[in-house]
């Protein structure tokens, strides 16, 4: 199945653009993006993802056709074809 996956700063740095059409397995989640897209693009894109200590993912801002999901509890939750994922990883600053 395909999907758009939309993504901003340091992970549109990694994909190298803002917006990816993707083909995924129909039984692809949130998880499962994350881990397509660490295979794509490799260790670059899992620093983005990934405490680097503990290797746990980090918690994020998912938005599946602007439905928000906001914790890592939340990476089970199923695509569907023609799914537009926005991906927004928080990071430190002010």
């Amino acid at each position: 199945m395909n999907i758009t996956v939309k993504a901003f700063a340091n992970i549109k740095d990694v994909m190298g653009t803002g917006k990816l059409l993707l083909e995924v397995s129909p039984s692809t989640t949130i998880g499962g993006l994350f881990a397509a897209l660490a295979k794509r693009y490799g260790q670059a894109f899992d620093r983005q993802i990934r405490d680097q200590m503990s290797g746990a993912i980090v918690p994020f801002l998912v938005l599946v056709n602007d439905i928000t999901y906001r914790t890592t509890m939340d990476l089970g939750v199923q695509l569907n074809e023609g799914d537009t994922v926005t991906i927004m990883i928080p990071f430190d600053g002010g």
